[in-house]
């Protein structure tokens, strides 16, 4: 078995996972795939990492007789697939039923994700943080490619403003993913198995980071930061933790820097020449700040087992670093004012609805503001959509529906930056109630499994995840959330006894019940898959008989309706447009789009009424006020 899959198996060797390191390579595969498939936003990619995950855990139970599964592990994944059931049950009271299909299809493969890492991975929970570690490493040397060999591998994307997105699509969750990446990253430094181990996941770092400054996510910089600091809160041999810091932040430092001064890739206004001139040499000092970092760990590595601190030296270490420390938050005192006074100017600015601006053309000046660019102002609708709808919620995925009816300005938003808010919003207190209950299951387990080498990595990485939910919509970025997951699973994830028949009876049944879902969300997509291809290509006999064979799968959804229109509408085919949307309008009313849609092909009164739905839907909306004109 060992010589069919040499070069998979070198580097999971060489960080000290054993043959066979099917966890690594399983968690590696979930992470990775659903990042390169748009982060996993988009519903194409959800059916099969559902389908992968849950037929995992039903063949682990199903091959075992008895399954010894701890009980916050069971009641973390308990909760998770409770949450999935809530989110599908809200179909019957939500206003946007397509959407809120979607979410329980997403949310679907977190619970079965969860529910396979804690069955896989009770004997070697650090393999998980192994295999997410290297899925986040391909993923963002993928979109730092992207950046620095643009005449090869460049994307140009006008909604990102020329900061890094790619593979995953949305810059702040990229640079949240890296963030969490350089925490686990760190953690195989400090605590890995083995020296050439330690050594690869220093050299990974300056990559990383450098892939988060790209991002100009003040956001992650920040998740970054707490996680780090909640990792060094958790772990045992905390000076070995800051020994490892001190090793690889020069070389991390030098590649920021050397990324900093370079105009054609922090501006963006440089010519492609330019930017690949600048790429390349930055490549170079990538590749020296790796082998400089790799090459300083492998000696400390070497040295570490001989050296052995008086506990003089090491109290004299910590009272210096609590020096430091001390004297920061001076030095932040002296310069800002009172903590009262910080808090009131850092509420000042980020509640501010100017979004954050740039000096010029140089987007290194976006990274010191404080803008919420507008989130305050959504979460202020998302708690009138949760006033408004006390007990249940609106149902999953209809926030955009009450955006549209009552946002403030004109900006289009689906997702409130905050997840804990949305959930309230849309799910009501029992779904955020869920939601809480398995996102705090793993991080008081993190404290019980305090000696476990990765512990504090995974901690501090899902403390990352936690953190900047607060301000992002992170859930609906599948890959990104699954690092949370995968993480957050290696923290619950521990020998128990034996379950009782009763609760793997339900765990087979919860398993079996996730990999239909995972297999009709396929099944369902296979249409769409062909409909869009049969628009594309201008096969319109095709494509409407891909839309009927769709909405036969959903024949709740206005979706298949709603893209065979737009397509027989672009095509100059109104008369077939017409017919389309109107099957829309009675799958989906509550939606705008279909209403505008409608109007645009349609005369007379019908057109009228059309246009009136459709201001009522979106008041602020300048398509539908084009339109009138």
């Amino acid at each position: 078995m060992t010589g069919r899959f040499p070069a998979a198996l070198a580097l999971p060797r060489a960080i000290g996972v054993r043959h066979p390191p099917w966890v690594t390579l399983g968690s590696f595969a979930l992470v990775a795939a659903t990042g390169f498939s748009g982060g996993g936003y988009f519903p194409g990619s959800w059916g099969w990492a559902t389908l992968g995950a849950a037929w995992t855990a039903a063949a682990v139970l199903l091959g075992r007789e008895q399954t010894r599964l701890a009980r916050p592990a069971a009641a973390a994944a308990a909760l998770l697939g409770a949450l999935t059931a809530w989110t599908a049950l809200s179909f019957l009271w939500s206003a946007d039923v397509t959407q809120t299909a979607l979410e329980a299809e997403r949310t679907a493969v977190y619970a079965a994700a969860l529910l396979a890492v804690v069955l896989c991975a009770r004997h070697r929970p650090e393999r998980v943080v192994h295999g997410v570690w290297l899925a986040i490493t391909a993923l963002c040397g993928w979109g730092l490619a992207t950046r620095l060999v643009p005449d090869r591998w460049g994307v140009i994307d006008t909604i990102s403003g020329y900061r890094l997105s790619e593979p995953i699509g949305y810059w702040n969750s990229l640079g949240l993913m890296a963030g969490m990446g350089t925490l686990l990253g760190l953690g195989i430094a400090a605590r890995g198995g083995s020296r050439p181990g330690r050594a690869v996941a220093a050299a990974t770092l300056p990559v990383l980071v450098t892939t988060l400054y790209f991002t100009y996510s003040r956001g992650g910089w920040l998740a970054l930061g707490l996680g780090a600091v909640a990792a060094l809160a958790l772990a045992k041999r905390r000076l070995q933790l800051v020994g490892t810091l001190a090793t690889v932040v020069p070389w991390i430092a030098l590649a920021v820097w050397r990324a900093s001064v370079s105009p054609a890739l922090t501006t963006t206004q440089a010519s492609l020449a330019e930017m690949a001139h600048q790429g390349h040499r930055l490549v170079l000092v990538l590749i020296v700040a790796a082998v400089g970092a790799a090459l300083f760990m492998l000696a400390v590595a070497m040295v570490e087992p001989r050296v052995r601190l008086p506990r003089r030296a090491r109290h004299a270490v910590r009272v210096g670093l609590a020096g430091a420390v001390a004297a920061g938050v001076l030095v932040v005192l002296v310069q800002l004012g009172s903590p009262v006074s910080i808090v009131r100017h850092g509420w000042h600015s980020f509640a501010s609805d100017a979004p954050a601006t740039v000096n010029g053309s140089n987007l290194n000046s976006r990274l010191f503001q404080f803008s919420g660019t507008g989130r305050v102002a959504q979460w202020r609708v998302a708690w009138d959509e949760a006033k408004a709808h006390p007990w249940l919620g609106s149902g999953a995925g209809t926030y955009e529906l009450f955006w549209n009816r009552n946002r403030p300005v004109a900006n289009r938003i689906r997702n409130v930056h905050n997840l804990y808010l949305e959930t309230l919003a849309e799910l009501g207190p029992a779904g955020l109630a869920l939601l809480l209950g398995a996102l705090v299951l793993p991080l008081y387990a993190a404290f019980r499994r305090r000696e476990q080498p990765l512990a504090f990595a995974a901690f501090g990485a899902f403390v990352a995840y936690l953190l900047h939910a607060i301000v992002d919509w992170d859930w609906e970025i599948a890959s990104v959330t699954l690092v949370a997951v995968l993480c957050g699973g290696a923290l619950l994830a521990t020998p128990a006894r034996p379950s009782r028949r009763s609760g793997r009876r339900v765990a087979i049944a919860t398993a079996l019940l996730l990999a239909a879902g995972g297999t009709y969300t396929i099944a369902t997509r296979i249409p769409m898959n062909r409909l869009d291809a049969a628009v594309a290509h201008g096969h319109w006999a095709g494509a409407t008989r891909d839309a009927k064979r769709a909405a036969a799968l959903a024949p709740w959804s206005s979706e298949p309706w709603l893209h065979l229109g737009e397509g027989e509408l672009n095509a100059g085919l109104p008369a077939a447009a017409r017919a389309a949307f109107e099957r829309a309008v009675a799958k989906d009313a509550g939606d705008w789009t279909v209403w505008y849609d409608l109007a645009r092909v349609t005369s007379g009164k019908q057109r009228r009424a059309a246009l009136a739905r459709a201001s009522v839907l979106n008041p602020l909306s300048p398509e539908i006020a084009a339109l009138r004109r």
